[in-house]
């Protein structure tokens, strides 16, 4: 089956930007998302599931760059309100190159579903249907956090489900396999994965001995909402690169250029940075800049010639030089054309920098001291550039 009424349904909530953004970036929507679809229920939250973690990083930055609001971090998923001001889990302690792997790490089997926005077709496990329908809790022995599932046993019996005693005796025992040792590994149990933090009733002062007996104690002097354990705590973030520092399991690529430290974005940009990652590979500054065109929006003269749209005087000739007149002339990236000031205005060129005349890159912006214009670049091309943008970076040889 096809499901075209629930696919139809799922893009109607979550309204075209959000959907294009979840097609560019190949995700999986898996959960109580695809389970409220498929039994008539208001969807409440939408977890989402990347292919790696380049793909997550993508989607932050693009995120980042539409505004899209970054409300909490926590070890398991950044939360994020996007388009009809819709609440986005990412899920960034795992990743799956199947959409069906992912049910490893869920608890019950009537959870187990996904949506691939890759292929555009529901993945189901062969029991979620059945075990929805007949609004019964079968649990995964496999799941990371049993703890956090033996919790959500009265949310789903809320919902009208039942769970047989040799299923919840299951899911006890599994609880008593588990190896918590500190209360960090206990907090990672309780926090984060399924929308409920109750990791932060796990409150030691410094130096205190843990125990599981001192938790059963300090849990038993709480008096707390259940909804203060649904909201986790909203931090802000100055920029982009605070939450990649925080997410990265894989070492960041850096360079320096001109004493200015770079990130090497997933889409093949350089990014400023103003403190080095915890993991990081350094790659070869000169030889990215030597083997890189860069791009200006410009208006056409005539002749091979070409005129600023901030200063109609200055003019870029192809094959020869252009000097500023005052400090820089300024460029995009490729990946970056679309941010352009006058972004689709007259004609596009494209220019070499030699590297000792690269000064600096600010956000999407290229300062330089010289450049060499190389040609112009035919509309049809860069359009294609830009709906092809989750494409590979032209790899091309230096001129100098």
């Amino acid at each position: 089956m096809n499901y075209t009424f629930e696919k139809n349904k799922l893009y109607d909530y979550l309204g075209k930007h959000v959907v294009d953004a979840f097609k560019r970036h190949e995700v999986y929507v898996a959960g109580g998302a695809i389970t409220s679809l498929f039994t008539n229920r208001e969807i409440n939250d939408i977890d989402v599931y990347f292919r790696n973690e380049d793909s997550l990083v993508e989607f932050i930055e693009e995120a980042w760059e539409d505004s899209d609001w970054v409300n909490a971090l926590t070890k398991k998923s950044i939360m994020i309100t996007m388009g009809k001001e819709r609440n986005v889990q990412l899920i960034h302690f795992k990743y799956f190159s199947e959409a069906s792997d992912i049910f490893n790490a869920f608890d019950f089997t009537a959870c187990m579903g996904a949506f691939d926005f890759k292929t555009e077709d529901f993945v189901l496990h062969d029991n979620f249907l059945k075990d929805n329908a007949q609004r019964m809790l079968r649990f995964n022995k496999n799941t990371a956090f049993p703890i956090v599932s033996l919790l959500r046993v009265q949310k789903y019996k809320e919902k009208g489900y039942t769970i047989s005693k040799p299923e919840f005796i299951r899911i006890a025992l599994k609880c008593m396999d588990l190896q918590i040792k500190d209360a960090e590994d206990l907090k990672e149990h309780l926090g984060g994965m399924y929308g409920i933090n109750y990791d932060k009733m796990i409150q030691f002062e410094e130096g205190e001995e843990f125990s599981l007996d001192k938790v059963i104690d300090k849990i038993a002097d709480l008096s707390l909402h259940e909804d203060y354990f649904k909201k986790p705590e909203e931090v802000k973030f100055e920029c982009v690169e605070d939450i990649i520092k925080e997410i990265s399991k894989e070492p960041v690529q850096i360079t320096q250029i001109n004493g200015y430290d770079y990130r090497l974005t997933r889409k093949g940009t350089l990014r400023h940075i103003s403190d080095l990652p915890k993991k990081y590979t350094e790659f070869d500054g000169k030889t990215y800049i030597e083997n890189k065109r860069f791009y200006k929006f410009v208006n056409g003269v005539g002749d091979g010639k070409y005129s600023s749209h901030f200063d109609s005087d200055f003019i870029y000739k192809i094959g020869e030089f252009a000097i500023p007149k005052n400090d820089y002339l300024y460029f995009n990236e490729q990946k970056e054309i679309n941010e352009s000031n006058y972004r689709y205005q007259g004609k596009l060129i494209e220019v070499v920098i030699p590297y000792e005349h690269f000064d600096h890159k600010e956000d999407a912006k290229v300062h330089a001291k010289k450049c060499f214009v190389v040609r112009e670049v035919p509309r049809e091309e860069y359009m294609n550039w830009i709906q092809n943008d989750d494409d590979k970076c032209e790899t091309l040889k230096p001129i100098f």
